[in-house]
Order: structure tokens, then C-alpha cells, then sequence
């Protein structure tokens, strides 16, 4: 009797102990800004560099995937869905970059359902836990949010902007985007913005590489990206990370 009690207040300890760590944490993320560094996609790059740079500083990161898409599309070389999984294995999120990157907003209804649902279903059987999708083009109109919404506990458009950290609305989630004419000293302003005033900032990028594009970024750029949040101090949450506090408490 004696050590059943004793096992009781140790399994009662753990849990308050548990309970606060989950309180502090909720706590400091309301009173603090937060960067989420999503990547669009599913570029070769983000594995082979942007992965294993964010690792050296221990940030996740949420990388979008386009479900029928793997190792190569047309002229793209593009990660595996192997790859994909160490990632998520090491604290990324996978989310939904549709079924064959169409544009939503010009598919029937019957189509946009059978998008939103195979995509979820495809990438989940791929061991992937599927929350967040990315719209391809950031493109919507309010038939493609609310079917999305039935699927999906986050959704990020290509609207430019901060984010609330008290109550951020998931299904209409701000970024700021990345692109090749961006400098870096730039992008670290924006960081430093969320800092002192306490929003959450989604940064949205596609290859990270050679410049053959607007929509590239080069790779020393990154670099400078990662070192100025680390600098800064500010949390690095992945979109779920997020989701999963303000559901805490």
C-alpha cells in the first residue's frame, strides 16, 4: 500500500511538472514574437541545405509539400518523400501544397473536394500528420476556405503580413515572402519587428539555391536570415507548434 502511494505522488509530480513546463511555455509564447519559416514546394534545396543549416541552430521549420510530386516534376528536382520524413521525424511540419499545385479557385466543386481530400489522404499515407495547406498561387476565393476548412486546421495564403500571437486567425494566416530582391538585412528588420512588438511573422520561401528565378533565394542569404534569428533570441515555431499552444490551454 505503502509504495503504491509512493508511486502515485511521483506519477503526480511528473504530471504538475508537465502541466507547468506546458503553462511556461504558453506563457512565454503570448508575450513574446515568434517566427515560422515555411517553404513551399518541396524543393531538393530544402533537404539538402535548408534542413541541415536549420538543424545547426535547432529551428524547424513547415515545408509544403504538393502531394503527386516527388523527386522529379518536369524540369524541378524535388525531394523524396523519404527525405520528407527524417524532416518531420527531426520536428518539421509536413502540410498540403494541393494534389497537382493547381490553381483552387478554378476547379468545380466536385474537384476542388476531391483535391482538398486526396492531397490530405496521399501525403497522410505517406506517414505524414497533415494540419496546414498553402494554396497554390495563394490563390482563393471563399468556396476554396470554407471546403479547405473542413479539411485543414491552418491555412496561409500569399497575403502580406504579421500575425497576432494572442489568437492568430489560422485560416487566414499573414506572411511575408521571400524572394531573390530581398536582402537580408531586410528580412532581419521584419524579425526584429516581431520581436519588439510581439507578432508572429511566417516567412514564406521556395528554392534556396541558384538564382534562376524571382522566386529563388540564394543560399548566403539564408544563412545571414538564420544567424540574425538567432541573434535576436525570438522563438522558432513550426505553423502546428503554434496551433498546438493555443490549444494548451
Amino acid at each position: 500500500m505503502k509504495k503504491r502511494l509512493i508511486i502515485f505522488i511521483i506519477l503526480g509530480l511528473m504530471f504538475s511538472g508537465l502541466m507547468f513546463s506546458f503553462f511556461v511555455n504558453f506563457l512565454e509564447d503570448k508575450n513574446e514574437g515568434i517566427i515560422t519559416l515555411t517553404f513551399d514546394d518541396g524543393y531538393a534545396t530544402h533537404y539538402d541545405f535548408v534542413f541541415k543549416e536549420m538543424q545547426k541552430y535547432n529551428f524547424p521549420g513547415t515545408l509544403f509539400l504538393v502531394a503527386n510530386w516527388s523527386g522529379y516534376f518536369e524540369d524541378k528536382q524535388l525531394i523524396s518523400f523519404e527525405e520528407a520524413r527524417e524532416m518531420q521525424n527531426e520536428g518539421w511540419e509536413i502540410g498540403s501544397h494541393s494534389l497537382n499545385h493547381e490553381r483552387l479557385t478554378a476547379l468545380s466543386e466536385e474537384e476542388l473536394i476531391n483535391n482538398l481530400e486526396k492531397s490530405k489522404e496521399i501525403l497522410e499515407e505517406e506517414g505524414f500528420s497533415i494540419f496546414s495547406l498553402a494554396y497554390p498561387y495563394g490563390d482563393y476565393n471563399a468556396d476554396v476556405a470554407n471546403f479547405s476548412r473542413v479539411y485543414y486546421s491552418a491555412l496561409r495564403p500569399l497575403e502580406r503580413g504579421f500575425n497576432f500571437v494572442e489568437e492568430p486567425n489560422f485560416y487566414e494566416l499573414k506572411s511575408m515572402w521571400v524572394r531573390e530582391e530581398d536582402s537580408s538585412q531586410k528580412v532581419c528588420f521584419w524579425i526584429k519587428n516581431a520581436k519588439e512588438q510581439k507578432l508572429w511573422l511566417i516567412l514564406d520561401f521556395h528554392n534556396v539555391g541558384e538564382e534562376k528565378t524571382s522566386w529563388d533565394f540564394s543560399e548566403e542569404k539564408f544563412k545571414e536570415i538564420l544567424s540574425c534569428i538567432d541573434d535576436e533570441n525570438i522563438k522558432v515555431r513550426t505553423i502546428k507548434g503554434v496551433l498546438d499552444n493555443e490549444k494548451r490551454i
